[in-house]
């Protein structure tokens, strides 16, 4: 065989096995607001692909050499979990609501979970019982990964007993998996004293990448307040928080709102205009950020409000009892 022959069948074959190994999907979305998608990988790598779509259609094909663990992110925040995996196809449809998944492994699987759940979606008591027991038949199954992050840590009060009983028994590789370790440290942690009377000093950036100082002028005081995209009450709490603000000392008072958010997209689009008086801030960790898992923080609306020192004036005032603290706070000073 000459040389240039040689070439060309290695060239042939090299292409050809590389399309052997790679992944495709097939979608058509009915909710799709906006030209662009992304698909965030969780597991093992960590990286996000740009998806340009034409009415919610699009085909997405990559080559994959392993098992990974995704999520197909729309503009408003909203996921579906997509497990990338070699040789294999997946078709979605109906809407980032209510998805209907076909395909192979592990999207099968998934899929199949989604199917049971159909008509029940309404009832959170049982869908949390349907998602127990697809878990507990599947402990090898990395759906059950993001089933558990669904309904059981992305919560406004993770239950850690309830999920460490969960997590148990799972595959030690899906326990590994990247989108339960802060669920596991967090379960780890638990039994540990909380701090009561300081907040331990964090780091933090705003929107713009640029790390938030704490306020050092005389007599003045923060609240810390927790909220996430996906919880609906926690962000009536915080637009009710944005009204208080103006009525109190533009120099004494301020909110830093810090978001529980997984995903800069959904924590980006809930976001308020950053003021001398009102911050947003977001590390993507969830209920494994430093401040929650130090405070004692496991639901959501909460807050803590703390002096220029950081020490601790008090927790969960909401509405009228904040003003009415801060207020008498700001008048003693004067």
């Amino acid at each position: 065989m000459n040389k240039l022959l040689f070439l060309l069948v290695l060239t042939v074959g090299w292409a050809g096995c590389q399309g052997n190994s790679g992944f495709k999907l097939q979608a058509e979305l009915d909710d799709v607001q906006s030209d662009t998608l992304w698909m965030v990988y969780d597991d093992p790598m960590l990286k996000i692909d740009t998806i340009y779509t034409e009415n919610g259609k699009f085909t997405y094909e990559t080559e994959a050499d392993t098992l990974n663990l995704c999520r197909l992110l729309s503009s408003e925040g909203k996921s579906i979990p997509v497990f990338v995996s070699p040789k294999e196809k997946m078709k979605l449809t109906g809407s980032f609501d209510a998805p209907v998944i076909s395909g192979e492994g592990e999207n099968a699987v998934y899929g199949e979970f989604l199917k049971s759940i159909d008509e029940i979606r309404t009832d959170t008591a049982a869908v949390r019982m349907k998602a127990k027991e697809f878990v507990r038949t599947h402990l090898q199954s990395f759906a059950s990964a993001y089933i558990i992050h669904q309904f059981f840590i992305q919560s406004t009060q993770p239950d850690l007993e309830e999920l460490a009983s969960i997590l148990a028994p799972l595959d030690g590789m899906v326990k590994d998996s990247y989108i339960l370790g802060g669920a596991l440290e967090a379960i780890a942690d638990k039994n540990k004293t909380v701090n009561k009377d300081y907040v331990s000093y964090f780091s933090c950036k705003d929107r713009k990448g640029k790390y938030v100082a704490w306020n050092n002028a005389p007599d003045s005081y923060t609240l810390i307040n927790f909220w996430a995209s996906w919880d609906p009450q926690s962000l009536v709490v915080r637009d009710s928080l944005e009204q208080i603000a103006r009525k109190l000392p533009e120099k004494q008072f301020r909110v830093l709102n810090l978001s529980l958010d997984y995903g800069k997209e959904q924590w980006y689009s809930q976001c308020k205009e950053d003021a001398e008086r009102w911050v947003e801030v977001c590390d993507f960790k969830a209920w494994d950020n430093q401040v929650i898992r130090q405070n004692g923080v496991w639901r959501l609306p909460a807050n803590i409000l703390v002096d220029r020192n950081r020490k601790i004036i008090a927790r969960d005032l909401f509405r009228q009892d904040l003003y009415e603290k801060v207020k008498q706070l700001t008048d003693a000073s004067k």
